[in-house]
């Protein structure tokens, strides 16, 4: 298991590259790069993603997005929330939370929310550890090709992540 230290910082299309290469593995740098354009398009103040690197690699990624319609603006969801494998275990998601956490909590997020596929029994306990909390299922949320599952729906306080530093 690899020693270096995490850093986790801002997305920057540099980061483009090595996110290639070592989370998306087989998808292009190019489309990395649309597709994080096209996420990041909205400005800072709907959407933050960061990236965990060691050593000059990116070793994760995730992104909050804030909801967008009437009522729910006080709520983010991280979406893309992707670790190397051989990183795993370390507080590298829980880093990159509380980073995106931080960012948003002065433009009057209250609510993060978080979802996994429902056989994803690593993942949800994960979540739970950093304390989010599960209220729902819905059924049939994800769909890979013809193939449906259902997603667990999760959520903690902002502050919940502030806390735990």
């Amino acid at each position: 298991m690899p020693n270096h230290e995490i850093v986790v910082e801002a997305y920057k299309m540099a980061h483009a590259k090595s996110i290639a290469e070592h989370l998306f593995t087989g998808v292009p740098e190019e489309i990395v790069r649309v597709q994080r354009e096209e996420l990041l398009n909205p400005g800072p103040d709907e959407v933050f993603s960061v990236c965990a690197i060691s050593n000059g690699i990116v070793v994760g990624v995730c992104t909050g997005v804030r909801m967008k319609w009437f009522g729910s603006r006080h709520r983010i969801e991280m979406i893309q929330v992707v670790v190397q494998e051989n990183y795993r275990g370390r507080g590298v998601a829980h880093q990159m939370m509380m980073n995106i956490a931080e960012h948003f909590s002065s433009r009057g997020i209250e609510i993060i929310q978080i979802s996994a596929e429902l056989n994803n029994e690593v993942a949800i306990k994960a979540y739970e550890r950093i304390g989010f909390r599960q209220f729902g299922t819905l059924k049939n949320g994800l769909k890979y090709e013809k193939d449906y599952s259902d997603e667990i729906m999760m959520a903690a306080p902002i502050e919940l992540l502030m806390d735990r530093k």
